[in-house]
């Protein structure tokens, strides 16, 4: 996280979020940004097919767990 002062891009994403939240829910925004993060902008998410490994560990779960988890 950066220390200072806010860049009017900063500011500008903040009044975006209070237009679409509005003032009281703080935790609708906090819990978006933290989706979004997590979710789509993080650097390390792997996208794209599955591997045979992870296949086969799916098949093999499944076969053990059925379709509760």
């Amino acid at each position: 996280m950066r220390k200072g002062a806010w860049t009017r891009e900063e500011d500008d994403l903040l009044r975006q979020c209070i237009e679409i939240h509005g003032e009281v829910k703080w935790h609708l925004c906090r819990k978006s940004c933290r989706l979004r993060w997590l979710n789509y902008l993080k650097p390390n998410i792997k996208r794209g097919d599955f591997t045979e490994d992870e296949v086969d560990l799916m098949i093999r779960l499944h076969k053990l767990l059925g379709n509760r988890y």
